[in-house]
Formats: structure tokens, sequence, C-alpha cells
């Protein structure tokens, strides 16, 4: 691997690199962060990966992953995205902004196409709130109100808003998972005299902050009433130019100019920004030196192309039934754009199989998979016990000198597995996150950690092997059944 991540270093041209299995890709990835002192950006087929990769990263490397996903529902639709993942996006476009260190950024092919809103406009929406300065407080509920957020009883989820005499309760998107939940900023007039996190369900506080920065909770930002004149403009004129029905083009007319949010209105986001050249894409809020590396290029291809024709498909059937719609170029990257984008960015593709077609410099990592020793470990299960296909590996693994890893779901898992190993007078060891090969090489050790990872793999060249305790022994939680919770929640009550 170090020869691919010198190439990559050199970066002449693309090159296409073979043989990846298991979680090795993020072994890669993370090793090319490292390497290159750079950003890197993988699209990824689908956006059920997202999470699974990113998470395996994790395991080797420090480095900082955000994932940046679809909203999976159908173009032209009347439907609102989950606002988790609204909030998720945004808070990824934001962290991008203002992150000065490498970061992985996984994305999937349909998220990857379409226009987003500009980043300047995303800067001039965020409030920082500082405890104890004064903050116009009618100001900043206007504001959050105009930035996407919804008036609530009680606030449940990113993007609920809760207001009670002086206190205002905010679900912000998420910039920091140890610092994930909602926000109670308690007021004395104009002064916040205190900010904290608290949980939703117990409504119980979790910490003190000084500071807290409030993201939007949506792309659709109206300007403020006084300056709508051109955005409802830009509706005339789209409905002239798309021949809307009259009736369906002033009721949309009259929703833009009274700031009403609906479902479906993220097929219209040109028009709150000036048309599709006032707009941005993902490749816009990357850093400049941001490497681009894609995962399964033929799948990823063929995704792009069932996207593109469900968006065609369904405009069609949108401008059939007298459903005002812009076109899909307006709200999608076309293939030229998205060829430009890519193309100096392009350091990598990660294909399955070599593609014939292809002149790019191939290369090929020595990885091997552990499917069958997971069918053989379910095979013999009853006839050996769990474990024993497992210890001869392992043996066999530890005569040639080679390190063994083994990741697990939790630190009790961890324990546990390591006491069923000792049965089979196999010592080991336990590490925490991520893998640093210096720290596990103590010959004839498992070295056990307390992280999952997706799949097991086999690192050939270096000797090291990567087992999956989810892969080899499934989801099964090898503990006591919990007992129900007695007892008073912790945490000190914030009301």
């Amino acid at each position: 691997m170090q020869s691919i991540l010198a190439r990559l270093r050199d970066h002449r041209q693309p090159v296409d690199i073979l043989g990846l299995h298991g979680a090795s890709t993020a072994l890669l990835l993370a090793r090319a962060v490292e390497a290159l002192q750079r950003s890197l950006c993988c699209i990824l087929p689908a956006d059920d990966q997202l999470e699974v990769l990113a998470r395996d990263i994790a395991f080797f490397s420090r480095v900082p992953v955000l994932t940046y996903p679809s909203y999976e529902i159908p173009p032209y639709t009347p439907l609102s995205p989950d606002p988790a993942t609204v909030c998720a996006r945004l808070a990824t476009l934001y962290r991008l902004r203002e992150n000065r260190s490498p970061c992985i950024v996984l994305t999937s092919a349909e998220a990857v196409l379409r226009r987003i809103l500009p980043a300047a406009e995303l800067d001039r929406r965020c409030e920082l709130v500082l405890a104890g300065e004064e903050t116009d407080r009618d100001s900043l509920i206007a504001s959050l109100v105009a930035s996407g957020y919804q008036a609530t009883e009680m606030v449940r989820q990113e993007g609920d808003l809760a207001l009670r005499g002086g206190i205002i309760d905010v679900y912000p998107p998420v910039l920091d998972e140890e610092l994930a939940g909602p926000l109670r900023l308690d007021f004395f007039g104009d002064l916040v005299e205190s900010i904290r996190l608290f949980d939703p369900l117990s409504q119980r506080s979790r910490q003190q902050l000084n500071e807290a920065v409030l993201l939007p909770a949506s792309e659709l930002l109206f300007p403020p009433v006084d300056e709508r004149a051109p955005l409802c403009a830009a509706v005339d004129a789209a409905a002239e130019a798309h021949h809307w029905p009259t009736i369906e083009a002033m009721a949309l007319r009259e929703r833009f100019a009274t700031g009403q949010r609906f479902p479906g209105m993220e097929f219209l986001l040109p028009l709150l920004f000036g048309g599709r050249q006032g707009l941005s894409s993902l490749f816009d809020y990357l850093p400049p030196q941001t490497g681009l590396i894609i995962a399964e290029p033929h799948r990823v291809e063929q995704r792009m192309q069932l996207v593109r024709e469900r968006i065609s498909a369904n405009h069609a059937e949108a401008v059939g039934r007298g459903v005002p719609a812009l076109p899909p170029d307006d709200l999608f990257l076309t293939e030229e754009e998205f060829g430009q984008a890519t193309g100096a960015r392009l350091l990598a593709r990660l294909p399955q199989l070599p593609d014939p077609d292809r002149e790019a410099p191939l290369w090929t990592v020595a990885t091997g998979d552990h499917s069958l020793l997971a069918q053989e470990i379910d095979l013999q299960r009853k006839k050996r016990g769990l474990l024993a296909p497992l210890a001869d590996r392992i043996r066999g693994w530890q005569e040639e000198r080679g390190t063994i890893v083994l990741a697990c779901r939790s630190a009790r898992q961890a324990d546990h597995l390591r006491e069923m190993l000792g049965h089979y007078q196999l010592q080991s060891t336990l590490l925490d996150p991520p893998f640093v090969a210096e720290n596990a090489r103590e010959p004839g050790l498992v070295h056990c950690y307390p992280h999952p990872l997706s799949r097991g793999f086999d690192l050939l060249d270096e000797r090291l092997h990567f087992l999956s305790a989810a892969e080899l022994f499934g989801d099964k939680r090898l503990q006591a059944r919990r007992r129900g919770r007695t007892g008073r929640p912790e945490g000190q009550p914030v009301a």
C-alpha cells in the first residue's frame, strides 16, 4: 500500500486501485489523508454506505469524517426531506467552510448531483450566541424562524424551536457529536445569562457552554419581507418561461411572498437565489486542494444514470399534471458540469474489476477477505464450538509472525471474547482505537479494540489481519439481558 500512497502523492494522473476487500477501503483513505496531508472526498454509490464507511475509518484514524447524504426523496414530488438529513448536510457544509485541518468527506452519487444554497448565504445565516453577552432576543427568534426552525411546545429533533418567557429552547444542526442535543438559552432581558446543553427526554442539563453556533435548519432561506419583490418577480418570470398554469403560478407567488415553506419546495430552490447561476454544489464547499476518490465507479455511474432518468421522467410527469416545475438542469449538475468539477480533483478510482476501456495506471492492493472463515465458524459451531475455527486461523497467522487485530462492538464484548480466546490458550490485549501499527506489534497476542469494523480483511504484504466480530459471529449481543432502569435520571433539571 505504501507504493500506492507514493503514487497518490505524485498525482501525475488518476489511478485505478484494485483488490480492496472488507474494510480495507477505510484503511486506504485513512492512510491517504495522513500521507497527503490534505482533505479527501470519496463518492460512494449509495447513501447507506456512508455511515458504515465513516465508522470503519474511525477505527484507523482520528481524522474528522464528514458525511453528506442525499435527501432520499424522489425528484419533483410534494415531499419534504427528513429534518435530521437536512441538518446533517448543513452541518457538513459549515464544517467544510470552517475546518482548516484535513478531513474526509463521504457522499453519495445522488447527493453530489444536487445544486445547493450558496456558501455566502450559509455564512450569513449562522448565529453566534455568547453566554454573558447581550443579544437582541426578538431579533434572534425572528432570525431562527427565517432560517427554517419550526415552533413547537417542546424540542425533540433538529430544527425545533420552543419559547417560554425568557427561555429559548433550540435544537440546531450538530457540529460536534460530543455536544449533540438541544440548547437552552436563558435570557434576562437581552442578556444571555447561560447556554446549557440538555437532554430532550428528561429535560435535564448535561453541560454548560460558553458559546453556541446556530446554523440554519433549512436550505430554503427567504429574504426579509421588504426584500421579496425580486423573489416574486423571479416566480413570475419562471411561470411565463415554463408556461405554468395561471392559478398554480399565482398560488406559488403568494407562498413565496409570505415566506411559506411547503413539501416539495426543495425543487424550486433556484428561485430563492437568482436562478441556477446563484447556487453552489458540494464541490464549491470543498477546500481547494481536496482530492477526489470514487469508490466502485461502475456502480456510481449506474446510480447517476438511474437518478438522471428518474429526474427526467418525474419532471415530464409534473409538467404533464400542470405542476410548477423548473428544468432538471436548474436543480442538478449536468454531466459536463460534473466532469468539470471532478476532473482536476480526481486522484483515484476503486473499481471492483479492471476496466479494459480505461487507460489509467492500474495498481493492486493484495488483500484477502474473511467470508470463508465466517462460513466455517457457522458450520462448525455446534461440533467444535464458536471459536475453534478462528483459533486455528489465528495460530496459523502467528506462525507466520502476523499481527492479529480483533474489532469488537464494545469493551464488554471485547472482554468476553478475550476470555473465550483464553480457553484456546490464545493471549490477548485490549487497546484503545484508533489502530496504530506500532502499538499492535507485540508477537503472540490478539490485539482487541472496542470499536466495530463492518468486515474484516488481510493486508497480505504487511501480514496484518483485521478480524470483525460482527462479521464472524453476527450481531448477537454476548451480554446479560438488561434489567429495567431504576432510580432517578442523571443530570440537573434545567426547567
